[in-house]
């Protein structure tokens, strides 16, 4: 097995092993982040109900090797990206707010791949590629979700008849 392969492997391992924390360390980034006003208006079960799979996701891919160019993979990341974009949209975020959240994600991912594995090897670089690769795709189906969200909300908003 190539030391990229294997790095992929452990990487998966270990984001599987832990994702929960890494959610948890995600969620918490996203509140105490001021920027973000969107949050308050979504509980903790709906600002966080894809992230565990979107953790898992990553780990399966890795752990199979995968640099994130699977086809039946990407459909299942858009189609988690549409759903989380969506709910943000609902819950009237700013497209601002949902790129933010990916932001802190992408932290609270390497942080703990930091802490967990000899990240002073060059393969580490490698699973840096996928996963972002990964994220790049969900965030682009995430946007995606939230646009038809917000314009279906703003179509059933009534029309403000106050003259300014």
């Amino acid at each position: 097995m190539s030391l990229v392969n294997q790095a992929y492997r452990d990487a998966g391992d270990a984001i599987l092993r832990h994702a929960n924390e890494i959610a948890e360390t995600w969620r918490n980034l996203v509140r105490g982040d001021a920027a973000i006003v969107g949050d308050h208006r979504l509980p903790d079960l709906l600002l966080t109900n894809q992230v565990p799979a979107i953790l898992a996701d990553i780990a399966q891919a890795l752990k199979e090797g995968e640099d994130g160019t699977s086809p039946d993979r990407s459909i299942a990341r858009r189609r988690r990206g549409l759903r989380f974009g969506k709910l943000r949209g609902l819950a009237r975020y700013d497209a601002a707010d949902l790129y933010r959240e990916f932001r802190h994600l992408r932290h609270a991912i390497w942080r703990f791949l930091r802490q967990q594995l000899d990240w002073g090897r060059g393969d580490a670089f490698e699973v840096m590629l996928a996963i972002d690769q990964y994220l790049d795709e969900v965030i682009g189906a995430s946007l995606r979700g939230y646009v038809e969200a917000s314009e279906r909300a703003a179509e059933r908003e009534p029309p403000d008849h106050t003259e300014g």
